[in-house]
């Protein structure tokens, strides 16, 4: 793997997703002080999660691989 690959963003949120997702469900963009709250309960909801959400990822990934190896092998 190389660098660029190592620092690709797998899934960006930016303030104007907030945003536009405020104006869905409150018909208005947040204040600065509404975004910054808004900006801590995303990234703290994020790190609850991620762990879980690689993890999973990862035990996919690799049993999709290895379901795949295994019909290459037997020739399936």
């Amino acid at each position: 793997m190389n660098d660029e690959q190592n620092n690709e963003v797998i899934y960006p949120i930016t303030i104007g997703d907030l945003q536009n997702d405020a104006v869905k469900r409150i018909g208005r963009k947040l204040t600065d002080d509404e975004l910054y709250t808004a900006k801590k309960c995303v990234e703290c909801g994020i790190s609850f999660v991620m762990d879980i959400a690689l993890k999973a990822a990862i035990e996919e990934a690799v049993e999709k691989n290895r379901q795949t190896k295994c019909r290459v092998i037997r020739g399936v």
